[in-house]
């Protein structure tokens, strides 16, 4: 476990807040984040990873939209996996559907296991390409709840996707399990008044969780003691809609409370893995190049005065 740099940013606000995703990574480097998730439009547009990956150097993970019910986007989906693959991209998250719980609740017996198998065939096929696929919990209180929104529906797409991914894959279950697992999202339940079940979601997924998100700092002091406890070893994610200049300071005191934490546990604070410009050693090398330059400047004054 090296929790230090286990904690990112989740970047969720638009472009006029946050700027690009260039900017994103930029800022990332600068705090040191060693995770960074950033989302893919549902129209595919700005998706440039070459050009992400020249300004970053932590992990990035990408929130990708849903699949759709009718599997009409699965094979855009795959396609943009399949790139973020082939550049060193191991995590996704993806909402767990874009099927609305009334929809679901209303339709047929039929129905209602054409649209779940279609829910679990979207995840097993994205699986498939051997990316970790985290399944984000939704929200439940809100007029356009989705499928997804409790511990009962996510437990049930994450054991069939497993399944599909095992019968139609060929994978064994311990690859199963290691390629699908949840993001938990703490914000959602803090939002929908359901904090006081956060003990039940990490007693009843626990090493299911592969990603977990939260957005209120007064928070994390129980996040940390699970991931102690338990010795959770994956990223750890502020997710945050403020302007870029606003989260420097949020995220500073974050990483203040993990040292803080760290030390009540009496736990070794490890290196950070993302460099700033000043750390890696560049400005070393440049003050180096002056140094010569100007040696260099000195002895041509020196052979250019004897000659003359």
């Amino acid at each position: 476990m090296d929790l230090i740099n286990q904690i990112g940013i989740s970047y969720k606000a638009n472009y006029l807040i946050q700027g690009n995703y260039e900017e994103r990574c930029e800022m990332s480097t600068k705090l040191r984040a060693n995770n960074t998730e950033l989302r893919i439009k549902s129209d595919g547009k700005d998706f440039d990873i070459s050009n992400i990956l020249k300004s970053y150097r932590g992990n990035i993970i990408f929130h990708i939209p849903s699949v759709s019910i009718d599997l009409s986007n699965l094979k855009n989906l795959n396609s943009k996996v399949r790139t973020l693959i082939n550049n060193n991209v191991k995590m996704v998250n993806i909402n767990a559907s874009n099927l609305s719980l009334d929809l679901f609740e209303w339709s047929t017996i039929e129905e209602q296991k054409k649209y779940f198998l279609n829910i679990v065939t979207g995840i097993a096929t994205l699986a498939a390409n051997k990316i970790v696929v985290c399944i984000e919990n939704m929200p439940s209180n809100s007029d356009d709840s989705m499928f997804g929104c409790n511990y009962n529906q996510i437990s049930d797409i994450l054991v069939y996707s497993r399944k599909l991914l095992i019968k139609d894959f060929g994978f064994n279950e311990n690859d199963a399990t290691n390629y699908i697992g949840l993001c938990l999202n703490i914000s959602v339940l803090e939002k929908e008044n359901q904090i006081t079940s956060l003990g039940e979601w990490f007693s009843i997924f626990n090493k299911n969780i592969k990603c977990i998100k939260f957005s209120n700092g007064e928070l994390l002091d129980s996040i940390l003691d699970f991931v102690i406890s338990n010795e959770y070893d994956g990223p750890i994610l502020f997710e945050t809609k403020s302007e870029l200049e606003e989260i420097e300071q949020d995220y500073i005191s974050i990483d203040k409370k993990v040292k803080e934490k760290l030390n009540q546990y009496n736990m070794v604070i490890g290196d950070y893995k993302i460099k700033t410009l000043t750390d890696s050693g560049f400005s070393n090398i440049i003050v180096l190049s002056i140094i010569l330059i100007t040696i260099a400047i000195a002895i041509l004054m020196v052979i250019v005065k004897v000659r003359g």
